[in-house]
């Protein structure tokens, strides 16, 4: 891993900047329980819930921050294994008391170790113990969420024929549960924030930041944006705006190939969100389904969409020796070695042929390889048109918030993270997607990264134009191939990434891996070109 703090590399400052908020929260909260007016403060530290879980973090986070910087000094002169065997050891025990506080906390913690277990950067002791935060992130009691619906919405009987009592979907924030409206007998998915989601926020993202700047202070603008985002997601007022604008823009073009459900507004507050109920199942299951069938298993407690971010961070980051012997199963094999004998696009409609020889591509209860591919260019023009025309888009189509209803027909669900490209950022990025989609030359294309914000350690052209290509291009039989990505980052590396990219390239890849699925080579940049150009002829706002 990279991060200072798990490598144990010269990080003085960090550990002196978190060592001090903790020891300051600490104190604080010692000084609840001892001295003149102890009642009075202690009172104050566990009925404020921003503060008593400060406390709580830092009891548990203070003695690992502590522990691994002791270890980085004690080691600073070992050699690497002596020093990989002690940090290793740290790993195990710290990952485990990690996701107890995870568990315990909740709220911000969840959302921050779902990510954790996707990244390449975190030690694999934490990546395993925190998949279980994938699929199983606990429910709140039913008592808890009765309350915040009937604070907010007058009582439930009087408003719903039905409410079932258990989620249907649980998050970090919040929970969604099926209910039957008592005046007109629709079905509808009332998705329900956690009473004191807001106000522990703050006091979560503050302690998150401070670990960060010890653990990886280059990561703090990707979480400085992952934070805005989800402060959003807070005001479920923003979430039914985002949802009706999307609702208007896009539906009047694609009603025959996707649906998003409409608001109830009347019954949506900033806690509350009431939404048209689409039926069918989500396009994770047959993800997953189409997924082992290519050879190509994940783990069952992990998501979809995080196997895809894993695996997309893994190809555009240096490569080890080790990857290259790495054991294949034999349909990924077949898929790779067709795709250096005949090329990519042969190789996979070959595997697609022989899956469906053999039955695999259907299957009883599924969808066909052919729905999906419909679903998957269904969905790639319409966040295009989100992207380069609208200018609002959703940042997190993941296959969890994608629903098969049917003739190749989506359902479009979850509206909490959306994104708003200004004009300048939005021009920028569809001269990108245009001159990778025309196979510009290297200096063309780093030029135009260059122009979205994207900065590096030597400001190579070869490395700028190669990294967009792998990012919105189509997926060439050289980047199969450990040693490509070695040699690439051997070259350069980028020092900064706009946030704006960040949110399409996140859209980029989770679309890039549905169409893996779907036994196609893609290139997202040639399939948004067209909304792509339209944002550019259209000139200044």
């Amino acid at each position: 891993a990279r991060s200072r703090l798990f490598r144990g590399g010269a990080a003085e400052p960090p550990v002196l900047a978190v060592a001090s908020d903790m020891l300051r929260t600490l104190a604080r909260g010692g000084a609840a329980t001892v001295g003149i007016g102890g009642t009075a403060l202690a009172a104050y530290a566990y009925g404020d819930p921003g503060f008593g879980r400060q406390v709580s973090f830092w009891r548990v986070t203070g003695p690992a921050v502590l522990s691994y910087a002791a270890c980085s000094a004690k080691h600073k002169k070992s050699d690497a294994d002596t020093k990989a065997r002690a940090f290793a050891a740290l790993h195990d025990h710290y990952s485990k008391v990690s996701l107890d506080l995870i568990l315990e906390l909740r709220g911000l913690y969840i959302k921050f170790g779902q990510a954790a277990a996707s990244s390449p950067f975190v030690p694999q002791a934490y990546r395993t113990q925190f998949k279980v935060l994938q699929n199983d992130v606990p429910s709140e009691d039913f008592a808890a969420i009765k309350q915040v619906v009937e604070e907010e919405l007058g009582p439930l009987d009087e408003l719903f024929e039905e409410f079932s009592e258990s989620a249907c979907g649980a998050a970090s924030i919040g929970q969604a549960h099926v209910a039957k409206l008592r005046t007109t007998g629709e079905t509808v998915v009332v998705k329900v924030q956690y009473p004191s989601a807001a106000r522990i926020f703050l006091a979560d993202a503050h302690c998150l930041r401070t670990l960060i700047s010890l653990a990886n202070p280059e990561a703090l603008p990707a979480f400085e944006e992952f934070e805005k985002q989800l402060a959003l997601e807070l005001d479920y007022r923003a979430e039914l705006a985002n949802l009706t604008a999307i609702f208007d823009a896009i539906m009047p073009t694609f009603a025959d190939r996707v649906t998003v459900p409409r608001a109830h507004s009347t019954l949506s507050t900033g806690r509350v969100l009431t939404l048209e109920y689409l039926p069918g199942p989500k396009l994770e299951g047959e993800m997953r389904r189409q997924m082992a069938e290519l050879g190509m298993r994940v783990d069952e407690s992990e998501s979809m969409r995080d196997w895809i971010q894993r695996l997309e961070a893994q190809t555009t980051q240096p490569a080890t020796e080790a990857d290259d012997d790495e054991r294949e199963p034999w349909r990924a094999w077949l898929g790779r070695v067709g795709a250096r004998v005949v090329g990519i696009d042969a190789a996979l409609w070959v595997v697609g042929k022989v899956l469906a020889t053999g039955g695999a591509a259907g299957g009883a209860g599924g969808l066909r390889t052919e729905e999906l591919r419909t679903c998957l260019h269904s969905l790639v023009e319409v966040h295009g048109f989100e992207i380069f025309v609208h200018g609002l888009f959703n940042a997190d189509p993941h296959p969890g918030n994608l629903i098969a209803m049917g003739d190749g027909k989506v359902g479009l669900i979850d509206y909490g993270q959306c994104k708003r490209l200004e004009e300048g950022p939005r021009r920028a990025i569809a001269e990108l997607m245009v001159k990778v989609a025309d196979d510009a030359p290297h200096a063309e294309v780093a030029a135009a990264f260059r122009r979205v914000g994207v900065r590096t350690e030597h400001g190579g052209d070869e490395f700028l134009g190669k990294m967009a290509r792998l990012m919105f291009g189509r997926v060439s039989v050289e980047m199969l191939e450990p040693k490509w990505h070695r040699d690439l980052h051997k070259t350069d590396k980028m020092t900064h990434y706009p946030p704006d990219l960040l949110m399409v390239h996140r859209v980029a890849l989770i679309l890039r891996g549905l169409s893996v699925a779907c036994r196609e080579n893609v290139s997202i940049a040639e399939l948004w070109r067209p909304h792509a150009a339209a944002a550019l002829d259209a000139g200044p706002d």
